[in-house]
């Protein structure tokens, strides 16, 4: 029986990373755990439960490489067990792994061949990422690791498109970011709470990438022309954090002089969760995100989007639900349409959530011909059916 040895992210309790590496992935695999298709291995690491984000932007710079690498120790005791045998399966939730050549060096002297699948959320490949000024000493990691994959999910169109031109060869496999959306909805399902009608939310990291100067630019605007509505910016840490020099101080001075300005921080999952199921509207203006888990959680409790029309997000986002670009007024003028409009009706989670069902499918099977779940979305449903 073939093996799948998963290494997930920092169980941050706080972050997505939790629910994504304790929960949805596991749940992911199990139907092929109680087929006897497969045996599903939690690669654990060391991990300090109350750690905080001191240095990074997603997880905690220093965090990220001792957990990562203590997977890997684990795992080389496995081998050295003799516990990987031809045609197991590692997957790597990040395909930022440090530690993972460590494994590569260890197969090939054992002479053991295994498959290697991983999520790979950004990289050096965006100029706009924060790994992007690293691209001189990391696009070598990249590639090299490239030519060990048997399979790389990703986001979006866009994000497979320049990993081909970075010079990636890997089968990749657009499957959006893998929510479950039964879990996740089951976090709140006996609290929804009401639905205010002029509430903006906005809960992307306040870093460069996300465009926090651009979001206040656009709160002020808004809050200044629609007097009953307010602007909630969200966090799960107990204060909110920025790499960005003096976005923490403009933030705070706005939200001192326009009271409808409100700043959340410290919030549960289940607080987040009931943000977003009575707020109207999720606000993005980043530069950088492949999908972006506001986008899945947003739509997820029925709160509507105001997007830019940017990057990966029109391949998902309708029309009249994007803005343009840099554009203060035409996000303020979107904003008040949006307003007006009916409750929507989204798939994204839907189609999200196949997609993490498409990842289990791929992995479990050894699937190399490469998908894209936006826009094979029922070819993908006749798969799972057979599996």
């Amino acid at each position: 029986m073939k093996n799948v040895f998963y290494f997930g992210l920092e169980p941050l309790k706080a972050r997505y990373t939790y629910q994504l590496s304790k929960e949805w992935m596991p749940a992911t695999f199990q139907p092929y755990v109680d087929a006897g298709k497969i045996n599903f291995i939690d690669v654990e690491g060391v991990f300090d439960p109350d750690q905080q984000i001191k240095v990074g932007a997603v997880l905690d710079a220093v965090g990220r490489g001792k957990f990562a690498m203590s997977q890997c120790s684990n795992f080389l005791d496995m081998l050295n067990k003799d516990m990987i045998k031809d045609g197991d399966a590692l997957f790597l939730q990040d395909y930022w792994h440090p530690g993972i050549e460590s494994i590569l060096y260890a197969l090939d002297l054992y002479g053991i061949s295994v498959e290697i699948y991983a999520m790979l959320h950004a990289q050096s490949v965006d100029e706009y990422d924060f790994t992007y000024p690293m691209r001189h000493w990391m696009r070598g990691f990249e590639l090299g690791l490239d030519k060990r994959m048997t399979g790389i999910f990703v986001g979006s169109t866009i994000h497979k498109e320049q990993l081909r031109q970075a010079g990636f060869e890997a089968p990749i496999h657009v499957v959006s970011l893998p929510i479950h959306k039964e879990l996740t909805e089951a976090k709140i399902k006996d609290m929804v709470p009401e639905r205010k009608p002029c509430n903006v939310i906005y809960s992307s990291r306040l870093d460069k990438e996300k465009n926090p100067f651009f979001m206040l630019s656009v709160a002020e605007q808004f809050l200044k022309e629609l007097p009953a509505a307010e602007w909630h910016v969200t966090t799960s840490g107990k204060e909110f954090k920025s790499m960005m020099p003096g976005v923490l101080d403009a933030m705070n001075k706005l939200a001192k002089r326009q009271p409808r300005f409100k700043l959340l921080n410290n919030l549960t999952k289940e607080e987040y969760y009931t943000e977003l199921a009575s707020a109207r509207i999720q606000f993005n203006c980043a530069l950088q995100d492949y999908v972006s888990w506001t986008v899945l959680e947003a739509t997820t409790f029925g709160c509507d989007l105001v997007y830019p029309n940017f990057r990966s997000f029109p391949e998902f986002i309708p029309p009249d639900r994007l803005y343009t670009p840099f554009n203060v007024n035409s996000a303020v003028i979107r904003l008040q349409e949006v307003m007006t409009k009916p409750d929507p009706e989204y798939n994204i989670t839907y189609l999200s959530d196949l997609g993490r069902q498409m990842e289990g499918y791929i992995v479990t099977n050894g699937i190399e011909h490469e998908i894209n779940i936006w826009h094979e979305s029922e070819y993908c449903k006749r798969l799972l059916k057979k599996k």
